[in-house]
């Protein structure tokens, strides 16, 4: 059995004792608003201060994305990391993951560019991913007017967010796009497998996500089940060779973590240059709880000097 972090487990405590209903029993509509009050309001609160935080647009080619640019005081041209919030591609927004992106800039001593992607099931599959590959194009090609040394700009995300960064990586490495530096993988959703070990052994409901919260998350995202074979929506299933040095990190208690397991092996048969790092002890969701979870920041501030070595002049 594994062991939970003591400062995890008061968290779970706190969610069994006012458990909320179900995800697949909501509507996409309902399951944003439980999300953003019971969520998102009470894990960044009280964020810290930057130097400067601003609400901008980008104009690609299907239309404006609006992206939040976090400056933590750096020389400019800065280093820019363009950071794809998770919530299974339904939940979430500028405001879900104001605290990482916060807490990444500062750890990072770079520039931070939130993209407020298109959500399913109203733009399902490649529909949020075309958005977060033109908001990257768009800070690789306009980034200077902003401060933004566009040579050194890298991709990030969480859960749903990981899933499209990589498959961000994957599209731009085949049409000869935007060049970039490094990926940031944290807790991905990769294989649109409900049978690996870790959902099995983890996804009764008992650690925050559960197995049918995610196969609720893939059936809003896909259009339909041969999907699951498309490696920009699957990337679990893409030939992982050029694409610049990835970290890769995974939480112990997570029904996701065989996703990360199995990349990590694919990534290692490809010779792909990568960092692995298990999170002991910690569920999905984690990234998103610093205000309470020591070893997180920690986490962060490894993030950041990975960034600081590949986004180095």
């Amino acid at each position: 059995m594994a062991s939970v972090h003591p400062q995890m487990q008061a968290i779970l405590d706190r969610a069994t004792a006012a458990p909320g209903p179900p995800l697949p029993s909501l509507s996409p509509q309902a399951a944003r608003k439980l999300d953003a009050e019971q969520f998102d309001a009470y894990w960044n609160a009280e964020p810290p201060s930057l130097a400067a935080v601003t609400d901008r647009v980008a104009a690609c080619a299907d239309g404006p994305i609006r992206f939040r640019l976090y400056d933590p005081g750096v020389r400019k041209p800065a280093p820019c990391l363009v950071y794809f919030h998770g919530g299974g591609w339904v939940l979430g927004g500028l405001e879900s993951h104001d605290r990482v992106c916060r807490e990444l800039a500062l750890a990072s001593a770079a520039m931070v560019a939130a993209a407020d992607y298109r959500l399913a099931p109203e733009h399902k599959f490649p529909k949020p991913l075309q958005d977060c590959i033109g908001a990257t194009r768009w800070i690789h090609a306009e980034g200077r007017s902003l401060g933004i040394d566009q040579r050194r700009v890298a991709v990030g995300g969480d859960s749903a967010g990981a899933n499209l960064a990589l498959a961000t990586l994957l599209a731009l490495r085949e049409d000869g796009g935007a060049g970039l530096r490094a990926g940031v993988l944290v807790y991905g959703m990769f294989a649109a497998d409900q049978q690996t070990p870790s959902q099995n052994k983890f996804g009764d409901g008992r650690y925050l996500l559960s197995t049918a919260d995610t196969e609720w998350f893939w059936r809003c995202y896909l259009n339909h089940d041969g999907e699951r074979g498309d490696p920009l929506a699957v990337p679990l299933r893409a030939e992982l060779k050029g694409l610049p040095p990835l970290y890769l990190a995974a939480a112990e208690l997570d029904p996701l973590l065989d996703d990360s397991v199995l990349l990590r092996e694919r990534l290692k048969a490809a010779a792909q240059p990568h960092r692995w790092r298990l999170w002991p002890g910690l569920a999905h969701g984690a990234f998103q709880m610093s205000r309470e979870l020591e070893p997180v920041r920690g986490y962060i501030a490894e993030i950041g000097a990975f960034l600081k070595s590949e986004l180095q002049a």
